[in-house]
């Protein structure tokens, strides 16, 4: 029976129920130890069977007080009732030393010294007061069993998770039903002392029972073991939960942890399903989470839907507008073919870079936005900062530049440099074939007093 504390600092467990528990051992009321807890449930079959057997086997009887410890056991009713705890607290004391006998009317008394209590937050004292009711022979049979659970968290709130789990596994051994959230705990108790396999194991039973029962698994079970598979590396695993999380509690934070699971697998179309389900629903909410979808949308060459998701990041500010950040939106737009959206962002990355890349990429664009003048002065930028992952293409961007300016030896020269290249060696070798007859061509006709444009230097 787990402890909760009422608004007024007493506990849901200590009401109607246990009051009239209390009130049945004041008047002698001889009873059997079974308590049927889960009587006005529906009880599965596992359950009736052990209900059977416990009554078939178990004859012994619940004790009863005596007429004097009753009467100090009833007062004890009335101060709880009114949450005097300090009164409660002395009133027991004094029956310990006298009017309650050793044996089972002090295991009563202690039953509700324990309570009394944690009501207080004194949560050591509670312990050992309970520990009096496990550790006396002649204490009700079922309260040792229900007892040793109200210990287990008390020790969990202490941290003593090697007690908690002694406790648990008593409690199992003696319990007739053992309700999922004690095994739940106790699986818990097991991951704090490392003993994770263990702990895996008594999740995935509880949440297998709970499927063959037709019942759907609680979320708090099944992001445990989620958790647990994540920390074994068995991504395949927790895409199963994952998938069982999201059919029962569709969140945000799911599809996040499916996205990274998906990644993680190398399986980047579900991947980026996953993460852009997660953008769609506003759950993106980290500069890295942004940027991991654009390369997503590039991977799988949606370029402009990576350019949208970090421009509309970047004017909510949650992109920083970053060098890299810049360049990876400029890129995007790039890729897309929307050049005039590009050059600005590419503009401010290069502003803040070091090396040629950025140069690089914004002559691309100049280049096909006919600013010929521009797309060369940033080729000299880019070959002169380097870093270059391209310089091939870099050399070709620039003989095509100079050859617009009508600057045929240079571009000559450009696509010399360009066919030195394997990947650009044909198409350099071919265009420097075609300004070095083009260059000739017009030079003949200027000669012959023609009105032509001649190499525009830059």
């Amino acid at each position: 029976m787990s402890l909760k504390r009422t608004k007024t600092g007493g506990f849901r467990w200590l009401t109607q129920t246990v009051c009239l528990a209390f009130t049945a051992a004041v008047l002698l009321v001889a009873s059997p130890v079974w308590v049927d807890t889960v009587a006005a449930e529906k009880l599965s079959k596992a359950q009736k069977e052990a209900k059977l057997k416990y009554k078939n086997t178990v004859t012994q009887k619940r004790k009863s007080v005596g007429a004097i410890c009753g009467k100090k056991l009833q007062k004890i009713i009335e101060l709880t009732e009114v949450e005097d705890w300090k009164a409660a607290e002395e009133s027991l004391a004094n029956a310990l030393k006298r009017g309650c006998r050793p044996g089972y009317e002090q295991s009563q008394v202690n039953r509700y010294l324990g309570y009394v209590y944690y009501a207080q937050d004194k949560i050591p004292q509670a312990i050992k007061a309970y520990m009096a009711v496990i550790n006396e022979p002649d204490s009700d049979y079922q309260q040792r069993i229900d007892i040793r659970y109200t210990v287990a968290q008390l020790l969990f709130v202490r941290e003593d998770y090697k007690g908690a789990v002694e406790q648990l596994e008593a409690w199992m051994n003696t319990a007739v039903i053992v309700d999922p959230g004690g095994k739940i705990l106790l699986a818990r108790g097991y991951y704090q002392l490392n003993r994770k396999s263990d702990a895996l194991e008594l999740v995935e039973e509880v949440i297998e029972d709970a499927i063959a029962e037709g019942l759907v698994p609680k979320e708090v079970w099944l992001s445990f073991q989620w958790a647990l598979y994540y920390e074994k590396d068995d991504y395949k695993a927790t895409i199963s939960v994952s998938n069982l999380l999201l059919t029962n509690y569709p969140k945000i934070k799911y599809w996040k942890q499916l996205s990274a699971m998906y990644g993680a697998l190398e399986q980047s179309d579900k991947e980026t399903i996953a993460l852009e389900i997660t953008y769609l629903q506003n759950g993106l909410d980290k500069e890295k989470q942004f940027i991991a979808l654009a390369y997503q949308y590039l991977a799988i060459d949606i370029p402009y839907r990576a350019a949208q998701v970090l421009e509309k990041a970047m004017k909510e500010e949650k992109v920083e507008r970053t060098e890299k950040n810049s360049g990876i939106l400029g890129s995007s737009f790039q890729r897309a073919q929307e050049y005039i959206k590009a050059s600005p962002y590419l503009e401010e990355a290069v502003k803040k870079s070091k090396k040629g890349e950025a140069w690089s990429r914004l002559a691309n664009v100049y280049l096909n936005l006919n600013q010929n003048e521009k797309a060369l002065l940033a080729t000299r930028k880019a070959l002169k900062k380097g870093g270059l992952k391209r310089e091939d293409l870099l050399w070709m961007n620039k003989g095509s530049a100079e050859t617009a300016l009508h600057c045929y030896e240079d571009a000559a020269k450009s696509f010399a440099k360009a066919a030195k290249f394997k990947k650009t060696e044909k198409g350099a070798t071919s265009w420097k074939r075609y300004v070095k007859h083009e260059g000739d061509r017009r030079a003949n006709l200027i000669a012959n007093g023609a009105n032509l444009a001649t190499c525009k230097k830059v």
